[in-house]
């Protein structure tokens, strides 16, 4: 009973607080797949256990997302040769932000170039993520 009153609790955070959040589960989940070692079994697992929210995509696929497609664009568009993970708000048809994508770009060095790998995505609920937070 103590867990469902905790539940329906109100806590207020900032959108601050919110992406920080989503970047800590985001790098976690990453950290999670990277100590996998490619293990599809593992990372098969961990999908599941995220509600299938976890995806890998290559650029040039065709299964992307349209935000997913512009972050693969602007991630090969970068000169800038540091791509760091990213987290964007998603809005819902009535305009409200009710989830978070986390991206983390993969790149291959081979003579001196770096080149996108690939990039994980990750699909945050908000709600899920408020849940999750340490009550202050």
């Amino acid at each position: 009973m103590r867990e469902q009153m905790e539940l329906h609790e109100i806590r207020k955070v900032t959108d601050a607080e919110i992406t920080e959040a989503a970047f800590a589960k985001g790098r976690h989940i990453i950290q999670l797949l990277d100590d996998f070692h490619g293990d599809s079994t593992q990372i098969d697992s961990l999908i599941r256990a995220e509600n299938g929210s976890v995806r890998w995509l290559v650029p040039g696929t065709s299964n992307a997302k349209a935000l997913e497609q512009q972050l693969i664009d602007a991630y090969v568009a970068s000169e800038s040769g540091s791509l760091q993970d990213n987290v964007q708000k998603i809005r819902n048809t009535e305009g409200e932000s009710d989830s978070l994508l986390y991206t983390k770009p993969v790149l291959t060095r081979a003579d001196g170039v770096e080149r996108l790998e690939g990039v994980w995505n990750i699909w945050l609920s908000k709600k899920q993520l408020i849940l999750s937070m340490d009550k202050k």
